[in-house]
């Protein structure tokens, strides 16, 4: 199986047997904002990788897509206004191509061979550059029929209408913190080291825990759900301060009170959750 990963600047490849990931190629993404040379960026890695002898490919992508008709929605990060990726590799490639939004991609990862196993269903969140849900009910992934099914960044987080930021993810991710805090620099690395130093970055990282903590309180108390998976750069840089801020947060919030028996892990695969994922699907 291939798996594949195109974040906003990196591209990840991977060849999986057996629920593991055996072989590994790792580059940055040359043309973000032009589709044909990623897509051709692409093909090309993974046939260094793999050679010719290609039956299916499984590619998550940062963005909002429509998985069903193989095309990317919008992605932010790469500048993609309805590009039909599917088709594009398949056609190169000359064989079956599945994409998937690369939160959902890692929930799957997670629920085949991960933090997930021996559950029927789970919410993943993952917090990073931005924030993304991934939702597994009944063994199966929902995107409900309007495909927007675990989308949980974009929610509503500030009530206040006149404020310059109301969604989660600009709130509580680091690229939130960027924006709250004025500072384009703030990177992964300056958020480990001066975390619980910087008053001011302690304080909105604090905040934007507290918040997603909220808000997950309320996907459990709708979906009644037993199990959340936490992962993404900043759980896996963090660490426990910053998710037991969060859990915290959930259960001062969660109704009714025996919604609090709700389990809270951390990823088990890390980075290799969603390539795991997303080639099972297009297995």
């Amino acid at each position: 199986m291939i798996g594949v990963d195109i974040g906003g600047t990196n591209l990840l490849v991977g060849r999986i047997e057996d629920g593991r990931v055996l072989e590994r190629s790792h580059e940055h993404i040359v043309a973000r904002g032009d589709f044909e040379m990623v897509a051709s960026q692409t093909c090309d890695s993974i046939r260094e990788l793999v050679g010719d002898s290609i039956e299916s490919v499984g590619i998550s992508v940062a963005g909002s897509v429509d998985a069903e008709r193989g095309v990317v929605l919008r992605a932010q990060n790469l500048d993609w206004d309805d590009a039909p990726l599917a088709q594009s590799i398949s056609s190169e490639l000359g064989c079956k191509v599945v994409i998937e939004n690369d939160v959902t991609a890692a929930a799957w990862g997670e629920f085949l061979f991960g933090a997930g196993r021996g559950s029927d269903s789970m919410f993943a969140v993952w917090i990073g550059t931005g924030i993304g849900g991934g939702l597994i009910l009944n063994n199966q992934i929902w995107r409900g029929p309007l495909g927007t099914g675990g989308e949980f960044g974009m929610g509503i987080s500030e009530q206040n209408p006149d404020a310059e930021f109301r969604v989660l993810e600009s709130l509580a991710s680091r690229s939130g913190f960027q924006k709250l805090l004025h500072d384009s620099s703030i990177d992964t690395n300056t958020i480990v080291t001066k975390y619980g130093d910087d008053e001011p970055l302690t304080k909105v990282i604090d905040e934007g825990a507290r918040r997603i903590g909220t808000s997950i309180a309320n996907v459990i108390t709708l979906l009644s759900l037993d199990l959340v998976v936490l992962g993404g750069g900043l759980v896996e840089s963090l660490g426990e301060p910053f998710t037991d801020t969060i859990h915290n947060q959930f259960e001062l919030d969660v109704f009714p009170a025996h919604c609090k028996r709700c389990e809270f892990k951390t990823t088990e695969l890390g980075p290799d959750a969603g390539l795991l994922g997303v080639a099972s699907l297009a297995n």
